[in-house]
């Protein structure tokens, strides 16, 4: 008995020690977790987890939400500008902004009351502003996330996939102040143009969220010059520049390494590292009407001199070699390039191209088309609606 007794009394004192260090270990779990859950709210990195799993929450919502069906009616009859934002389309009017998903679900409608409204969308949000106004807003799918009043005007904005902003003001000192905020609105870089810098008037982010391009206008000998500097929020030095002539009209970066400047008169490559022209695609003497980037191809439609006479598409690959050529029938007011066609927006239809510049289909529109829009499926949009772009059932070419 006394054998029996002493070996309960040793598993006793097993099972108490054992209870004890399991007490220990969950209050040691318990002071690492809330350890790291202050350490996540004091550097900030807790709301940017909080603020992507939202997100990421709305993205299944909204993609489990029953489709709306098309056509839908948009109430925007003045499309200022139209933009995807992540399978969905943000559209912006001079009084409201629409929000809609790729299934023609609208999400949401904003009354902006800003002068001179302007969108710049990334994946999941966009930034809303007016020229010259001090208020710039970051919106969600579903929700307003952020608010920022500025001490200046601003000039422009920009938005990138990764949530940054990067914001060009007006400077009482300098010729204008750009400033970079990170996804959850706290400032992360910042840098002061000069005279000779010039004036900014686009910015582009680079996939990685950490480096821009940002493209300057000066005056030089009583022409317009173009001042191209490459910028990196983790470096206090402007990290490479290049100059051309002409005035910007888009950014585009193909990869971190390079960029794409669509200027009046030129398409050119950079390297993003030296500022170097790696290739060159020039159109003098022609009137640049539209360009479109898609991935790593442009599409450039030429408007001709006559208003009855065919417009020139041409297609560019990344080394700016000519992939195809057509001639539009007029009139042929925009394109739209994705990563398998062109589109041509024209005056009540929108015409396919392949890429190497072949008619397809045109499809007719009942009236005139503003924009295409690549939202998981392409959406075509006229004044106050949105519907699918697909090949007609009869066959019709372009």
């Amino acid at each position: 008995m006394s054998e029996g007794r002493a070996g309960s009394n040793v598993t006793r004192l097993q099972e108490v020690r054992r209870r004890r260090a399991l007490r220990r270990l969950r209050r040691l779990v318990l002071a690492l977790a809330a350890a790291g859950l202050a350490a996540l709210y004091f550097t900030g990195a807790y709301g940017q987890a909080a603020l992507a799993a939202r997100e990421t929450f709305d993205s299944v919502r909204i993609a489990l939400s029953p489709a709306a069906g098309w056509p839908v009616r948009t109430g925007i009859p003045e499309v200022l500008q139209a933009e995807p934002l992540s399978g969905g389309f943000v559209l912006l009017g001079e009084q409201d902004v629409g929000v809609w998903s790729g299934g023609g679900a609208e999400l949401r409608t904003i009354q902006h009351g800003y002068a001179r409204p302007v969108i710049s969308a990334g994946n999941t949000r966009f930034c809303l502003y007016g020229r010259s106004g001090y208020e710039l807003r970051v919106e969600g799918r579903t929700e307003t996330l952020y608010r920022r009043a500025f001490e200046q005007p601003i000039l422009l904005a920009e938005m990138s996939t990764g949530g940054s902003v990067a914001v060009v003001t007006q400077s009482d000192r300098f010729a204008a102040e750009l400033t970079v905020w990170d996804a959850s609105m706290e400032f992360r870089y910042g840098w002061n143009l000069t005279d000779a810098e010039g004036a900014p008037v686009r910015v582009a982010f680079a996939k990685d969220n950490k480096r821009l391009a940002v493209a300057c206008l000066v005056a030089q000998g009583g022409s317009l010059q173009t001042n191209l500097y490459f910028l990196d929020i983790r470096s206090d030095e402007v990290t490479a520049s290049a100059t051309a002539s002409g005035q910007p009209l888009q950014l585009h970066w193909l990869s971190n390494d390079r960029l794409l400047a669509v200027y009046d008169r030129t398409a050119i490559v950079y390297d993003a590292a030296t500022g170097e022209q790696t290739a060159v695609y020039s159109f003098e003497g022609e009137s640049l009407g539209a360009a479109s980037v898609s991935g790593q191809n442009c599409a450039l439609l030429f408007s001709p001199d006559a208003s009855d006479s065919p417009a020139r598409l041409v297609v560019l690959d990344p080394q700016m070699q000519v992939l195809g050529e057509a001639s539009v029938p007029a009139p042929a007011e925009g394109v739209v390039c994705t990563r398998t066609a062109a589109y041509v927006l024209r005056q009540e239809s929108v015409a396919a191209y392949s890429l190497a510049g072949e008619a397809l289909w045109e499809a007719s529109t009942e009236t005139r088309p503003l924009a295409v829009l690549d939202a998981k499926q392409l959406v075509v949009v006229t004044g106050g609606q949105a519907a699918l772009l697909t090949q007609p059932d009869d066959g019709q070419t372009a």
